[in-house]
């Protein structure tokens, strides 16, 4: 596989486009190790745990971008937070991944020969989820649904995941989102429904379960008149 330059991450947290003010993204994904090993026995034998997950983003954001440092705070006290990122660029059928949890540390560094810094780390309730882009983060302004992403694989028993990320609606009263399979390319069949979005800043985890077939697609349906801006993505498990 090529390589892969990092200046097309896209970073969504919140409900906020993030790409824009962090320069550095990382995770972590780790498997706790039990250690089994007996008497007379060379190596040491492992028997495998839980999975744990966390995250770091470093960049440069103003205190005064859109509330935005007061919504981390809050994130601190209360809310889950849920993050996303597209380490190759926001295309339709990239490869994104998500994690739900806890934002643990807000550092603002304000040196006085350099830019106002900020760091957020965050601890994930969910591991980190491996996903597929199936709506790129843009602005919709009718119904609709997206062009269809091939799994290559014919089908899973072991369900999914889906994340949205609305940052901003305007004039519906309504966002419904939901995903779809298909194992022909034809005929499609809803398999997870998003809970509906009412106000900017939506953000949303769903799993399930079951077969999910090898086409996957996303379908937005709107209530009233007006526009949606949002991001989804789907991980078959």
């Amino acid at each position: 596989m090529p390589a892969a330059h990092g200046r097309l991450t896209r970073i969504y947290m919140s409900g906020y486009d993030l790409t824009g003010y962090y320069r550095k993204a990382s995770s972590e994904l780790m498997r706790e190790a039990a250690e089994s090993t007996v008497f007379n026995v060379t190596d040491k034998t492992y028997i495998p745990g839980r999975r744990d997950a966390t995250a770091s983003l470093e960049g440069l954001v103003a205190d005064s971008v859109d509330g935005l440092t007061l919504s981390f705070m809050e994130d601190l006290e209360t809310d889950p937070t849920l993050l996303n990122v597209c380490p190759q660029g926001d295309v339709l059928g990239n490869v994104a991944y998500g994690l739900r949890g806890r934002l643990t540390t807000l550092d603002l560094e304000t040196p006085a020969d350099d830019i106002f810094a900020i760091t957020n780390e965050l601890q994930s309730q969910v591991g980190r989820d491996r996903l597929l882009v199936q709506h790129t983060l843009s602005t919709e302004v009718a119904s609709g649904q997206s062009a269809s992403i091939d799994n290559t694989v014919v089908s899973t028993l072991n369900g999914g995941v889906g994340y949205l990320q609305v940052p901003d609606i305007t004039g519906i009263t309504n966002l419904s989102v939901l995903i779809e399979d298909s194992a022909d390319n034809s005929a499609f069949a809803t398999i997870l429904t998003f809970p509906g979005v009412t106000a900017d800043r939506g953000r949303l985890r769903v799993e399930i379960t079951g077969t999910v077939r090898r086409y996957t697609r996303c379908r937005w349906v709107f209530t009233g008149a007006g526009s949606a801006n949002f991001w989804a993505g789907f991980g078959r498990r």
